[in-house]
């Protein structure tokens, strides 16, 4: 007997736990409550206040004040984020404003988990900030609410989550979701139609797994006392659902490798006999979690280590513009090195976090993106009938959404309507160019954009026109070597989406040969089958020298079935291309002048270096703000340059107006970042008589401009250089204006960083330093 809840398929699971066996599915519907709420938010003074006191984002602090209240409200409260950096950053800021919260996630030891757990239940803590590790199984009674932080992404994680709430039958299970953008909300209303509807995702099993089968081949011989018949095995593994339509040849190909390795040896015809080698790799090996490299992540402004990242992250994940969470704190990738260390700069805009550290956000599905795709259009037909305020006050109505939120989503699909851009659905991809840009709105989710994604770039690298290209759920955007004003569009969008057979295969061709990370995979099958010691150090040249080494073996075979199921889907592009092709879907095209779409900005700000550049003029209060928060939050090191004393790690914003040396009181004091320890270095060189390098010679001079800042405007000559692209000399002027206010400071700084991102790359000097030098 198999008990299960919030499947999508339950016949699916009856025959992985039936077999071969007669099965008989019995669904016992019972009526259940469920309430679901999405608020999202918008700052009010309150929240600017919570945004200075804590470092963090205005937005980020509405979403924590929003939970505050909320754990007022309730007797006992669950409180879901989809990662475990997320879920320590808002435990950490949550335990600044209250003490009754506790953090619970798979890192943890057993002990502490056990702890909180036991703290929970007695009522010593009012809520408890959890991944999915308390979305099965615990039973809380008191449990009156559930907080999902962001959208859950999928429709099975949000039943099981609410449903940890009114664990009865005779109480409603009542969940909010706290939504932190556009994108972010109307995902959160998709899933919450979709779970009204019990619209759940299609179960993802492995069918023919080669590892597991090689380890299973080894098991069944070893139940028999070493050796079998291959005849009995095979009748044995194929009794198991998942491989109940095994390939006589591929099963005879893993045999075979099995033999090339020692592992197992044929006897006497068709009998499998197990070597002393291969029973210490069938022990060796009972899990199949794969063992990690860990690559260190090391701060550029200070130079210093703030965290690791793991190997399945960095295979599949990292790319320079990355943002991620680490240690609790947002960061963005500038340069990963050839010895494998992250280089990485502080960012604080909360939109744009995936987690960086053991395991990575669920993706979200096709199904989800598709019914977001349709609420757009929906969106669409409703303005395009009644006019804006019309359509505001409909929503506010039918949506399970805060009033603010509502008129918020429907304004942003109004300002994209008003651009004149056809709105991207569930059956419309939109081709936007702006700039050097190409923005494809594409309602397909994050695995199916990724896939469409690469093998567009394919297309594109062919042409010699990609630089860089990013995706998400929503959209993928290319930057191109040249400015989309050069090109015809609308040939181009023809080009890359009406493909004819030939054509798509070539590319998905290409993209099984050189896109797909088969060597991240080949590493970790090759443990499982063991022609690898687990737990292997690997660069990832070496990593990925595993696809020349394994070549036609079923390590190779292995590798591409696992690529193909994780992380692309080939015959949902294959489906897409076909639908393109008789028209079922629209490819229009759009070209942005003046700023992007509304629809085009949020991936644009994850990605782009200035999303400043492209903001629309309603958000550079915010900006301002951000800027500001940011500034203050920098880590910096003061150096006094008449005693030498060395001042470690100050917070900008916790300076006071006027800085002074705590040893001799003097005023010259820098502000150091990355070069902080050289020049420190190189001023006791200096203090002592002797001689310096050019290069610390240079590092001095520019620390004393900016010492002779601090003397004269103090902590905001601390701020202005700070700021990306301002220097001595300019922050010098800028300083020189004697601002009345620090919002018309930020302003002139801001339009200060913007004109050196504007016209660095025509300049012959090298780049600067991000940042503090």
């Amino acid at each position: 007997v198999g008990l299960s809840a919030t499947v999508g398929e339950p016949k699916a699971i009856a025959r992985f736990f039936g077999g071969t066996r007669p099965l008989e599915v019995v669904a016992a519907p019972l009526e259940k409550r469920y309430e679901y709420r999405v608020e999202w938010p918008r700052p009010i003074d309150k929240d600017f206040e919570t945004a200075r006191d804590l470092y963090m984002s205005p937005e980020a602090a509405a979403g924590l004040n929003a939970i505050d209240d909320l754990l007022d409200e309730s007797r006992s409260t669950l409180v879901f984020a989809n990662a475990r950096p997320l879920v320590e950053l808002m435990g950490s800021r949550l335990a600044m404003v209250r003490q009754d919260v506790g953090v619970h996630h798979g890192s943890l030891p057993r002990e502490e988990r056990e702890r909180v757990e036991g703290s929970f239940k007695a009522g010593d803590m009012k809520a408890l900030v959890s991944t999915s590790t308390l979305e099965l199984g615990l039973d809380i009674g008191t449990v009156d609410r559930v907080v999902q932080y962001m959208s859950p992404r999928q429709v099975t994680s949000l039943i099981q989550r609410v449903g940890r709430s009114g664990h009865r039958l005779d109480r409603t299970s009542k969940g909010t979701i706290l939504a932190v953008s556009a994108d972010d909300a109307i995902e959160s209303l998709a899933a919450v139609e979709a779970a009204r509807e019990q619209d759940l995702e299609p179960l993802q099993l492995h069918r023919n797994a080669l590892d597991v089968l090689a380890h299973q081949i080894v098991g069944c011989a070893l139940d028999a006392g070493g050796t079998r018949p291959w005849t009995e095995v095979l009748e044995i593994v194929r009794s198991a659902d998942p491989y109940r339509d095994l390939d006589d040849a591929q099963a005879r190909k893993v045999v075979d490798f099995l033999d090339h390795l020692g592992i197992v040896r044929r006897q006497g015809g068709e009998a499998l006999r197990v070597t002393p080698k291969g029973r210490q790799y069938y022990f060796e090996n009972l899990s199949t979690i794969r063992d990690e490299r860990r690559y260190r992540v090391v701060d550029l402004t200070s130079q210093r280590p703030v965290g690791i990242l793991g190997e399945e992250f960095m295979m599949l994940k990292a790319r320079k513009g990355l943002n991620f969470i680490v240690r609790g704190r947002p960061w963005r990738i500038h340069e990963i090195g050839p010895d494998g260390v992250v280089y990485v700069t502080p960012v604080v805009d909360p939109n744009a976090l995936i987690p960086g550290w053991d395991g990575e956000m669920m993706p979200v599905p096709f199904g989800l993106a598709q019914r977001v795709g349709r609420l757009r259009k929906t969106i669409d037909a409703r303005l395009a009938r009644d006019g804006p305020e019309a359509a505001i006050k409909h929503f506010q109505e039918a949506w399970p959404l805060n009033k603010t939120g509502a008129k918020r989503i429907v304004e942003e699909h109004a300002n994209h309507r008003k651009a004149g851009a056809p709105m991207p659905t569930d059956d419309r991809i939109v081709v936007e160019a702006f700039d050097r840009f190409l923005i494809v709105h594409a309602s397909f989710g994050e695995i199916v954009n990724e896939t469409l994604g690469d093998l567009i770039e394919e297309l594109l690298a062919r042409k010699h026109l990609v630089r860089f290209w990013w995706t998400d759920a929503y959209r993928i955007l290319y930057e191109l070597v040249a400015d989309t004003r050069e090109l015809d569009v609308q040939g181009l969008a023809d080009e890359l989406f009406r493909l004819d057979d030939a054509t798509l295969e070539d590319g998905l061709k290409a993209l099984l040969e050189d896109h797909l990370p088969l060597g991240y995979y080949m590493k970790g099958i090759a443990e499982r089958f063991g022609a690898l010691p687990r737990g292997l150090a690997m660069g990832e040249g070496e990593m990925n020298s595993l696809e020349v080494r394994f070549a036609n073996t079923p390590i190779e075979d292995e590798a591409v079935r696992e690529a193909l199921l994780l992380h692309a889907d080939f015959d949902r592009v294959r489906h897409l291309v076909r639908r393109i092709r008789t028209g079922e879907i629209e490819i229009a095209v759009h070209r942005s002048e003046e700023t992007p779409t509304p629809l085009a900005y949020p991936i644009l700000r994850r990605y782009v270096e200035a999303p400043e550049l492209f903001s629309p003029e309603a958000e550079r209060e915010e900006i301002l703000e951000r800027m500001r928060l940011s500034l203050a939050s920098e880590p910096v090191h003061l150096l006094c340059f008449e005693c030498g004393q060395f001042h470690e790690e100050v917070r900008v914003g916790e300076m006071p107006e006027r800085p002074e040396c705590e040893k001799c009181g003097s005023r010259l004091l820098t502000a150091l970042g990355w070069s902080a320890w050289t020049v420190r270095d190189a001023l006791a060189k200096r203090m002592r008589k002797v001689d310096v390098s050019d290069e610390e010679r240079k590092l001095l001079t520019r620390a004393k401009q900016v010492a002779d800042l601090v003397a004269v405007y103090g902590r905001r000559a601390v701020f202005a250089n700070s700021v990306y692209g301002v220097g001595p000399t300019a922050a010098s002027k800028i300083l020189a204006k004697m601002h009345d206010t620090d919002r018309e400071l930020l302003n002139d700084l801001f339009e200060a960083k913007i004109k050196y991102i504007t016209t660095r790359p025509y300049w012959n000097e090298p780049q600067a330093k991000p940042k503090m030098y």
